[in-house]
Parts: C-alpha cells; structure tokens; sequence
C-alpha cells in the first residue's frame, strides 16, 4: 500500500556505465520496493543510453528512471544536479556511490544548495581510498560540505569511510534476487563460453570480477589466482579457472598479461576469460567453487550470489569478504598470498561431504541478511521515506476502506 506517492526519493547513481555490484544492488533495491510497494516513490537519474539505462530497461524498471541526456559523465552529473535542484524540497537526495576522481568537484560545487535545501544521503559500496594526498583531501572537503548519512555495505567498508563522514546511517548488506541465484537445477542449456571447458570433464573455480591490474585501492588480485592453479594441477586436481568480467585497461593489458602469466605458469590451458553477462547467475549453475581472493573488497556481492546458488566460496581472509564468510564459513577464508593453502581448502570446499552441511546455514543466513524486502524497508527507513507511522497509517486506511466495504455492500 503506498500512501505518499508524491514524495519521492531522488537516487544517482555514480557507476552508469559499469557491470558490476552498484548496479545490481541498486536493481534489487528497486525489486524490493515494489515489493513492498514503495517502488512509485523512487526516481533514478539515468544517463541515456548507458550500460545501467540498458540494464534496467532490461528488467522492466524503465519507468523508475528520469532519464537525462548528455555528452559524458561530468555533464550527465551535472544536469543531474540541476534537475534535483528543481524538485520539492522534501524529496531525498541519495547519492549512489558518486566517489569517482572526477566527480568530486561537481560534488563540491553543488555542495551549498544540496546540503541545504534537501536531506542527503550517500551509500558507499567501497572504500572511496586514493594513493593520491590531493585526491584524498579533495574527497574529505567534499563529504565535509554535504554531510551526508552514510550507508555502508558492510562494517570494513564503514570503519575506513570514517575518514571522510562520522554520520554513518546503517550498514546494509546488498541484497540477493532469489528468484534469480538459487539452487534449483538450470532449466537451460550452459552458457556457450562453458560447454566445450565442461564436456571436458574439469571442475569449475568461477570468478565474476572486472579485470583490472594489481596495486589499487580496490585491488581484485586476480594474479594471485594463477599460482594456485599451478598448486592444483601439481597437487594432481584437474581445475579451470573461468574469470568472467570487462577489462578496460587500455588494449586490454590486464588481460593479456593474465595469459601470459599462465603461460609461463604452465597454466594456459587450465585458465580462461569470458565477456560480462547480464544472465550471470547461469554460470554459478555450473560452478564447482567460487573463488575471491581480492584483499580489500568492501563486501564482495558474487560470495552471496554464489551461496544463493549453493556453490561454496574460497574468498581472502581480509576485508568484507571476510566479514560475509565469518558468519558461516570461516573455514574458507584463506590467505591470497599463500596458494598452497588456498588450493587446499578449494579442494577441500569441493569435496568434503560437510559442505553440503555449510551451504545449507550459509544460504539461511543469506536469506536472514540479504533479502530484497529486508533492503528496500532499511534504504527507505534510512531516508525518512518509510517509517512505523507510515505502515500505521497504511493498515488504518485498510482497516477503514474495509469498514466501509462492508458497511455499504
């Protein structure tokens, strides 16, 4: 029941033309207003024709966006700015990870009229870290000028944006679509880029992930990846290794470095990289493990996606991956510097029979902690759109409208 359709939420996002977790999560948010009927008081500023326009055009939300053209990001961002600018007063901004280098003075410009003509919120889905002392100090003048409420996606996440902004709203774990990543049988054929690799025989480490080199903030460590296939294959297990994800680094280096690593690892044929897919959840169907072993992931959405999936996850014993695998699976943490021990306990997650045992509480908790009402009630609680006065006064006008009925029927 939604009461309040004219208020609104104003949501822009930062990541508008990149497949990864800030999209998703932001998809399964809207999921989870409809479902509690909140999905009308929601508007996304979408950049036209980008990857997340696209995407959610795709999952039938187009007529949550407002859909902004422009020439790049920077105009998008601010035409976005001026178009909120113009909205009622009482209408929310909720700033979806806009942490970006480039960004940032946009921020600071438009940081006197949002601070003060409308709440503002901020959800960080990393760390917001820069090497660069300008850039670190660019970011904490920005976040001092719109004093944000803070939502984080995990407790590590929220310790290291401290930094920046104190008034931290809530920790909010990424929601999980279960009708999407579940453990039911596939009711279609592999993805193409998987059959020829699984007639073969192999067992399958899957890992969704952009491709990027090592040495940054957010560092995926996919190089550490390697040295444990060639611990595999020496420890006798025929393991292949499926990255799937989008290398933007220029002309692809981080890719063909990759494979040229695994070549001189003796690997080559044990490993592979595959485009990004929207239909991501058909490759978990067919993994035997996932594995991630980034050292400073803020929460790390494909371990709760994998679990849904009822795949087992090897994930670093560091930062919000971590955090996630504390609450059910310690046991497959593991250092990423150490592929010894990581191949050990991906064998060990594959087979030992007490797996099935661990999936099952990890997929308890991922429903407990991870569902798409869960998510959309906290965003909107968060944000003074949804409260217990609100639910009150939806059942009275229930209970009223039903009287009424009746009374008259």
């Amino acid at each position: 029941m939604n009461t309040h359709p004219e208020k609104q939420l104003l949501i822009l996002p930062g990541a508008q033309n990149t497949l990864g977790g800030a999209l998703t999560y932001l998809t399964t948010m809207i999921q989870g207003c409809k479902q509690i009927g909140k999905a009308a008081n929601l508007k996304v500023l979408a950049w036209a024709d980008s990857l997340l326009y696209e995407y959610m055009k795709k999952a039938g939300l187009e007529e949550y966006l407002q859909v902004i053209p422009a020439e790049n990001k920077q105009e998008f961002v601010k035409k976005a700015l001026q178009w909120v600018d113009k909205q009622p007063r009482n209408f929310p901004l909720l700033l979806e990870n806009c942490i970006e280098r480039k960004l940032i003075p946009i921020l600071i410009l438009a940081a006197p009229k949002l601070r003060y003509r409308r709440p503002v919120y901020f959800t960080f889905h990393d760390l917001g870290l820069s090497h660069n002392p300008l850039g670190f100090l660019a970011r904490k003048i920005a976040f001092a000028l719109l004093n944000p409420g803070a939502i984080c996606n995990s407790n590590y996440t929220a310790r290291h944006i401290k930094h920046f902004t104190p008034n931290i709203k809530g920790i909010l774990y990424p929601p999980v679509n279960a009708e999407k990543f579940n453990n039911k049988p596939s009711n279609s054929q592999p993805p193409k880029a998987l059959q020829t690799l699984l007639k073969t025989g192999v067992k399958l480490i899957l890992i969704p992930s952009r491709i990027k080199l090592s040495g940054d903030m957010n560092d995926k460590n996919l190089f550490a990846l390697l040295p444990v296939l060639a611990q595999l294959k020496a420890k006798g297990h025929n393991y292949h290794a499926v990255i799937v994800g989008e290398d933007k680094t220029t002309n692809h280096i981080a890719s063909r470095l990759l494979y040229g690593e695994a070549q001189i690892l003796r690997v080559g044929d044990r490993f592979s990289i595959v485009p990004p897919t929207f239909e991501i959840e058909n490759y978990y169907k067919y993994a035997d493990v996932v594995v991630s072993l980034a050292p400073r992931e803020p929460f790390g959405l494909t371990v709760v996606e994998a679990i849904a999936c009822g795949v087992p996850v090897v994930g670093s014993n560091t930062g919000g991956i971590a955090e996630i695998l504390s609450h059910f699976a310690p046991q497959w943490t593991v250092d990423p510097q150490n592929p010894s021990q990581v191949a050990d306990v991906i064998i060990n997650a594959v087979e030992n029979p007490s797996t099935a045992y661990t999936i099952k509480k990890a997929q308890n908790w991922v429903k407990k902690e991870c569902s798409l009402i869960a998510c959309a009630q906290k965003v909107m609680e968060i944000t003074g759109m949804y409260s217990l006065r609100d639910e009150i006064q939806d059942i009275q006008y229930i209970a009223a409208k039903s009287s009424t009925s009746t009374k008259f029927s």
